[in-house]
């Protein structure tokens, strides 16, 4: 997975084993990633009157700009009339240019391959350009085209595409890479046959792009139908092929949605067919974590006690919790984990908590990892911060402690990752100025964390 697919799925964990009260909602959440437009004049935004404004790429870094904190977004290397070459010289040459943001064009400079390996996200719109150069407006207002010229070009723009994704992955092998598609860009013409073969070539392009698209590992965002459909609203002048900025949100609402459907779909498949049958348990009905129970229950991953009851409400321990997040993002262990105070557990338990001691979510003290201690909130905040700090190859620095008053008796690096907690937007805490830093962690938010580690992620 991605750098910011894990990033979001850390997030997804985040809010099940917190309790519902203290998650943010998705309009509270301040996640904050580095997003790269790269293209043509799609990208750079140019809109029907002929001018740069907000673009598909703007409404994305919109979507994703929640809270008082901007994403870290740049369209400044996305520029009118770019070609497929255009956009791999740029990266092979390391061109430097301004940075174009939310707030519009910077005084400040970045180089393309700095921003690349910045990146966890980068979309991508270019090929039209390439192939517009085989087709040629007549003065009656149709067009004319060189069919040799246009499927040899379509071929290089393929053949191009392949090297912009491993220019790119060579640089940063873990950003996630969204693709937009072509559309015709002559929906006015009255003539059915020319329309016929311009939806012809498009969908042959498109197909092309898609190919190599996903084959790299990228997802591919098919616009054309959906501007096919809304011509007159999103294409308003006939003498001009760029959308407004109605079609750009629409846009950009597509490609966002793709993007998470692929996210969604990778959990998805990470499940066998099953029927989730109804949980027998007596004390689940009016639950809050019953649908996940009964997923738990289903798969055989979790089970009740010989009285009928799940105790939904008592306390996991740490080799449990352990070993739900090591499941849950696929951790491995290479050597046997250093503590004592293991032995009596399976094997497969061993090196679930071996995995997690190499992964640095766990620390060495003095030989003991405590394993049927019961987890507290302060504990899975260091797991998480340091899972985090693991996948994005960074370690988490705020710019000031969160405020809660129960935290400041606690050692830095707690402090700190609760503070993550806190500044992700994942939770407000308790109150206002508590986190409950010593509060546990319950079978019922256990069993929502399984049913994520099931997905595979």
């Amino acid at each position: 997975m991605k750098k910011f697919s894990i990033f979001a799925a850390l997030i997804l964990v985040l809010q099940l084993v917190l309790p519902v009260s203290l998650s943010a909602s998705a309009e509270d959440s301040s996640e904050v990633l580095n997003y790269l437009a790269l293209g043509d004049s799609l990208a750079a935004g140019m809109n029907e009157k002929g001018e740069i404004g907000l673009g598909y790429a703007d409404y994305i870094a919109q979507s994703f700009s929640i809270g008082e904190e901007p994403i870290n977004y740049n369209k400044g290397f996305a520029f009118p009339g770019y070609t497929t070459v255009n956009v791999l010289n740029d990266i092979e040459n390391n061109v430097t240019k301004p940075i174009y943001n939310l707030d519009g064009q910077s005084t400040k400079t970045a180089t393309i391959q700095q921003a690349i390996k910045e990146a966890h996200l980068i979309t991508l719109s270019v090929g039209a350009n390439d192939i517009l150069k085989n087709v040629t407006r007549t003065e009656a207002g149709g067009f004319s085209y060189d069919a040799a010229g246009v499927l040899q070009t379509i071929q290089q723009v393929s053949t191009n595409y392949k090297k912009i994704f491993d220019s790119i992955y060579a640089l940063n092998p873990e950003v996630d890479i969204i693709v937009m598609g072509l559309y015709n860009p002559f929906p006015y013409l009255q003539d059915s046959t020319v329309q016929g073969q311009l939806n012809t070539l498009v969908t042959t392009i498109n197909n092309s792009i898609k190919t190599i698209v996903e084959e790299n590992e990228g997802i591919f965002s098919d616009v054309s139908s959906l501007i096919a459909e809304n011509a007159s609203a999103f294409l308003p002048n006939q003498n001009n092929t760029h959308l407004n900025e109605a079609g750009y949100d629409a846009v950009a609402a597509l490609m966002i949605e793709d993007y998470f459907a692929v996210i969604l779909g990778d959990l998805e498949d990470g499940f066998t067919e099953i029927v989730i049958e109804e949980a027998p348990f007596t004390d689940i009905k009016n639950h809050w974590g019953k649908d996940y129970i009964d997923v738990a229950y289903s798969y055989g991953i979790m089970k009740g006690n010989e009285d009928g009851t799940f105790k939904p409400n008592v306390n996991v321990t740490r080799a449990q919790a352990v070993s739900v997040i090591v499941r849950a993002f696929e951790l491995e262990a290479t050597n046997a984990a250093p503590f004592k105070d293991i032995s009596q557990y399976s094997q497969d338990t061993q090196n679930e908590i071996a995995a997690a001691y190499e992964a640095g979510l766990i620390r060495e003290n003095g030989g003991y990892f405590n394993p049927k201690g019961q987890i507290t909130r302060a504990q899975l905040a260091l797991m998480l911060m340091r899972l985090s700090n693991s996948f994005v190859g960074e370690e988490y620095i705020p710019e000031s402690i969160a405020p809660f008053k129960d935290i400041v008796n606690f050692d830095r690096e707690t402090q700190v990752a609760i503070t993550f907690l806190y500044d992700i937007g994942v939770v407000d805490g308790t109150s206002a100025t508590t986190f409950s830093p010593k509060d546990n962690l319950t079978r019922a938010q256990l069993a929502k964390i399984l049913v994520l580690a099931m997905s595979g992620e």
